[in-house]
């Protein structure tokens, strides 16, 4: 059961021609140094989400993706610093946003359930720039095109 300090979550989603698609999610899992800064790449993933998925869907899979890996991996942390670029998706899940729409509900949920499960201390959320995004971008495009699915461990 590897444990860490503190660990990083980045996360994204991909809907071309949204939201008919085709779909995507992607995520990277780092770990922190003791100044904050982005270390050592442990893990990362993509999904292929096929067509009639949403952008907000495609994110919150992703997400959802990536702390499935955390918790099937037995992976815990003092600190978990979840990342996006999607302000929708952060801002829900911090309960800034209220989650209105039926489409998103149950990826919310799942997401949530997901979080309980994580063997951490705090979580903490935090909205991206896109161009800070680029290797979770980078992988739902490549889930995209090449329709695949694929989860790595460094």
């Amino acid at each position: 059961m590897p444990h860490y300090h503190r660990l990083v979550l980045y996360f994204d989603g991909a809907s071309r021609h949204n939201p008919r698609g085709p779909a995507g999610c992607g995520w990277v899992l780092r770990e922190m140094d003791d100044h904050g800064t982005d270390h050592r790449q442990l893990a990362w993933g993509y999904q292929y989400l096929g067509h009639n998925v949403s952008c907000n869907q495609a994110e919150y899979s992703g997400l959802e993706l990536g702390l499935d890996f955390l918790n099937d991996n037995c992976y815990s942390c003092h600190g978990l610093y979840i990342r996006g670029d999607s302000e929708i998706v952060i801002n829900q899940l911090e309960g800034v946003y209220e989650v209105r729409s039926n489409n998103i509900i149950p990826y919310y949920n799942d997401v949530m359930q997901s979080i309980c499960c994580v063997d951490s201390n705090f979580i903490k959320y935090t909205h991206i720039p896109r161009s800070k995004n680029w290797q979770a971008d980078r992988f739902a495009n490549i889930a995209i095109d090449h329709e695949e699915s694929e989860n790595f461990e460094a």
